[in-house]
C-alpha cells in the first residue's frame, strides 16, 4: 500500500507528481480561486487515519464515502501538523484496520496527494472534498525536503 518510514531507497521524485494541472481557458476565475486553497492546504499530506461513512445522495440512495484525516506537509499558510479532513464520495477508504493501527503507533507513514481538492463552506462550517487519493512513494529524505521551509511558521 504505502511505504514505511524506515525505507532508505534513493528514488527521486518524478516530475509528474508535482506537475502543474492544465487550466481550462474558459474558467479563469475558478482556476485563480484554486491557487489560494493550495497555499492553505498544501498538496502533499501525511495520513493520520482513514475510515468509511455512509451518506445519502440527492436521490436518497446510500453511497459510501472515504474519510481521511491528514496533516499537510507543505502548507504555506497553516502551521505544520494542522489536521484536515478530506472526504471522497463514491470511494471506499484505501486503509485497512491494520493500517490505522500502524499509523496510530507510528510504525507506518503514508504520504498522499488528492485529485481535485476542493473547499466547501455552508452555515459557518467548511470541509474539503476530493475526487481521488494517490499514495506517493517518498523516502524520508524527500519528505524532509518537502517539509523543510515549505510550511507556515506556527
Amino acid at each position: 500500500m504505502a511505504q514505511t518510514n524506515s525505507t532508505n531507497n534513493s528514488e527521486t521524485i518524478k516530475g509528474s507528481t508535482f506537475a502543474q494541472p492544465l487550466m481550462a481557458k474558459s474558467t479563469l476565475i475558478s482556476n485563480s480561486l484554486t491557487q489560494p486553497l493550495k497555499l492553505a492546504t498544501g498538496s502533499i499530506f501525511k495520513v493520520v487515519s482513514g475510515s468509511n461513512e455512509q451518506v445519502q445522495d440527492k436521490d436518497g440512495n446510500e453511497v459510501v464515502r472515504a474519510v481521511y484525516k491528514v496533516q499537510s506537509l507543505n502548507s504555506k499558510l497553516l502551521p505544520l501538523a494542522t489536521e484536515l479532513e478530506v472526504k471522497i464520495k463514491g470511494q471506499k477508504c484505501l486503509l485497512t484496520e491494520q493500517d490505522n493501527v500502524d499509523l496510530m503507533f507510528n510504525t507506518k507513514m503514508i504520504i498522499v496527494a488528492f485529485d481535485d481538492l476542493a473547499l466547501w463552506s455552508f452555515n459557518g462550517r467548511e470541509g474539503l472534498t476530493a475526487s481521488a487519493i494517490r499514495p506517493l512513494e517518498l523516502n524520508n529524505e524527500q519528505i524532509q525536503r518537502i517539509v523543510g521551509g515549505h510550511h507556515a511558521q506556527g
